[in-house]
């Protein structure tokens, strides 16, 4: 049950940030004065995502782990079962999954940027295969404008505000797939228990197919919503209600149990076994994959990814997809601690009103001389923005090569 309700205070959460009196507050804070702010009485996995907004990636794990269970140690028959499937690189297995599944299905813990760059990491290869279609989440349906301006702005969604986010989403458009908005503004479960937030995100999708019945999706989506199997208190998830209304049966594929936490007793046993440098699937050699115990069948598959290495300051992973690091070296005449938002310039050049704020392609706190973080940066062209505590601005430019 925790679970549960852990997911629909996420939710809410998320829609009162949204109908709030300032729906495009980007909600970009300095640490201190997120975590001055925690208490015993503070939901602690909202400033977890506070945190992740600027960068704060260990601060922001550790935060969120306050309210997580440690785990425990893993029964001999799991582990027997588990040594009986051996890795295999995602990204290839995926790709060969798309050849034939129409709709594939990824989750993410919301508090973890790591699991969007991975989608981030596959979406060509889907698109290669036939996926013409996105939909996210955290991507809500008055951005009407989005597949036409080909990157986020605040208006966009919440989650999307975060820079890992903003750039998943843009290189989807990049790529040239259509984005689309499947979420529902209800938490309402009906007297039959049945939540309604999960029906009308699998009838959204739905439309998606209604309109072209060959259509190849790609989902991604929050924590339990793949799972294709009854759910307590729910009914069925998003997932489940998509295979009862059209009839297909997605590939999911979760990737918040094998992934790090701020501390290894709070990580799955299964993943503490294992040690690789590269995302991974488990495949046994009569080609089942891994998704826990024998008779789990709430999801199909599980990604492994490998645990943080630090460059400049940063996760290793940011640094994906052709991204280098970029350090602010120029003369900052204001005080520390102050945030430095990089916006990729030709985003900027269109913004008219505080409603068309653009997503930064990259946030980090610097809070004093010896902090040495790097800005994760692709090539092209950048206007720097450094904002210190009293609200004084500087701003540079950059260009990455």
């Amino acid at each position: 049950m925790k679970k549960t309700l852990r997911q629909t205070i996420i939710f809410l959460l998320s829609f009162s940030t949204a109908f709030g009196q300032d729906p495009f507050d980007p909600k970009y804070k300095f640490s201190d004065d997120i975590l001055n702010k925690l208490s015993k009485d503070t939901i602690n996995f909202k400033a977890a995502w506070d945190l992740s907004f600027i960068g704060e990636y260990k601060k922001d794990l550790e935060i969120w782990d306050r309210d997580e269970q440690k785990s425990t140690a893993a029964m001999q028959d799991q582990i027997n079962e588990f040594k009986r499937h051996k890795p295999v690189n995602a990204n290839a297995f995926i790709k060969e999954k798309a050849k034939t599944e129409q709709i594939i299905i990824l989750n993410e813990a919301h508090q973890q940027p790591y699991h969007r760059v991975f989608t981030t990491s596959i979406l060509q290869d889907l698109y290669d295969q036939g996926y013409r279609y996105f939909g996210a989440e955290a991507i809500w349906d008055w951005d009407t404008l989005l597949n036409k301006r080909k990157y986020p702005i605040l208006k966009t969604g919440f989650y999307s505000q975060e820079p890992c986010f903003g750039n998943l989403v843009r290189e989807a458009l990049r790529i040239g797939y259509t984005l689309f908005s499947y979420e529902s503004t209800r938490e309402k479960t009906d007297s039959a228990g049945i939540n309604l937030r999960e029906v009308d995100q699998a009838r959204n999708i739905k439309k998606v197919l209604d309109k072209d019945p060959k259509a190849k999706i790609l989902i991604h989506c929050g924590f339990d919503h793949l799972v294709e199997t009854p759910y307590r208190g729910w009914g069925k998830c998003m997932a489940g209600r998509l295979i009862e209304y059209t009839g297909i049966n997605p590939y999911t594929i979760d990737q918040t149990r094998f992934t790090e936490h701020s501390a290894t007793e709070y990580e799955n046993p299964l993943f503490k076994m294992t040690n690789l440098d590269y995302y991974a699937v488990f495949v046994d050699s009569t080609g089942h994959v891994f998704n826990g115990a024998p008779a789990h069948k709430d999801y199909d598959a599980r990604v492994y990814h490998p645990r943080t290495n630090w460059i400049n300051g940063r996760p290793d992973w940011i640094f994906e997809g052709g991204r280098k690091p970029y350090e602010v070296v120029d003369d900052i005449d204001i005080s520390f601690p102050y945030l430095v938002f990089a916006y990729i310039t030709t985003e900027l050049t269109n913004v008219k009103d505080d409603s068309e704020r653009v997503v930064p392609f990259d946030v980090i706190e610097l809070k004093n001389k010896k902090d040495n973080k790097a800005l994760s940066l692709k090539p092209g062209d950048y206007t720097i923005v450094i904002l210190d505590k009293k609200g004084k601005k500087q701003c540079l430019t950059a260009t990455v090569n």
